[in-house]
């Protein structure tokens, strides 16, 4: 089913460098309170227990550490499956894919608390990771379902200031359930410092794309050498029937 869902709910969602969401970590274990911690080489410590007497939580990756140069956690797919094989955690993508590398492409954060069932969100350091994201698309609070929501693209404005290679927008639909990850669409962005608009609407109907339900979209501007600038995504929302 790909129609988008009604009614529809507009969104504009604008990023620039180290402002975009790598993923989100939330803790629901039974300890008192909890934190992560990304350390400056991307590495990712979790820690519970009672508040100010927390310790590393030996559930997730190797005593509480999420080593992102070991080939075991070195996408952000690897990532968040392990978070979420431990009882304490749970992990979902947001303005990433699956397959990147999450080796030392993440912010540096100091140790953040969060008590059950908080949520802290990880975001992506532009000039490792070399992209920019914006996800549109609804998700519920349990992780990785997205029943009945859908998402469309009416325009993308970009600015690029790469140096050197080359600049993409790539679109793509993603179905969290099931781990996939298409591209739908993939042009070239504008010259570096060159802002670039991208229009799908014509005549007021229209878009680039309507998701299937239960999946979101998820745009990327690239650098295949340099990245540093904004992402501007027009676009629209919906949940229900």
């Amino acid at each position: 089913m790909n129609a988008i869902l009604h009614p529809k709910q507009p969104v504009v969602k604008h990023f620039l460098d180290d402002a975009d969401t790598g993923l989100k970590v939330r803790y629901i274990g039974d300890e008192e309170s909890a934190s992560v911690t990304v350390a400056a080489d991307g590495n990712l410590t979790f820690q519970h227990g009672d508040k100010d007497s927390e310790a590393v939580d030996n559930t997730v990756g190797v005593s509480g550490v999420l080593d992102v140069s070991n080939a075991a956690y070195d996408t952000f797919g690897e990532v968040v499956d392990a978070i979420n094989a431990s009882p304490n955690w749970e992990a979902y993508l947001v303005e990433a894919l699956r397959a990147d590398s999450s080796n030392d492409t993440l912010l540096a954060m100091a140790e953040t608390f969060i008590v059950k069932n908080g949520e802290v969100t990880l975001y992506k350091d532009t000039s490792a990771a070399l992209n920019i994201g914006v996800r549109i698309g609804k998700r519920s609070n349990v992780v990785g379902s997205e029943e009945m929501s859908a998402a469309e693209i009416y325009g993308i404005n970009s600015l690029n200031t790469y140096s050197s290679g080359t600049s993409l927008i790539n679109v793509y639909e993603i179905d969290e359930v099931a781990k996939t990850e298409t591209l739908i669409y993939s042009a070239a962005a504008g010259a570096t410092t060159v802002a670039d608009a991208k229009t799908f609407v014509v005549n007021g109907r229209g878009s680039l794309a309507s998701s299937k339900v239960g999946t979101h979209l998820l745009v990327k501007m690239i650098g295949s050498a340099a990245c540093t600038g904004s992402l501007t995504v027009i676009g629209a929302t919906a949940t229900g029937l």
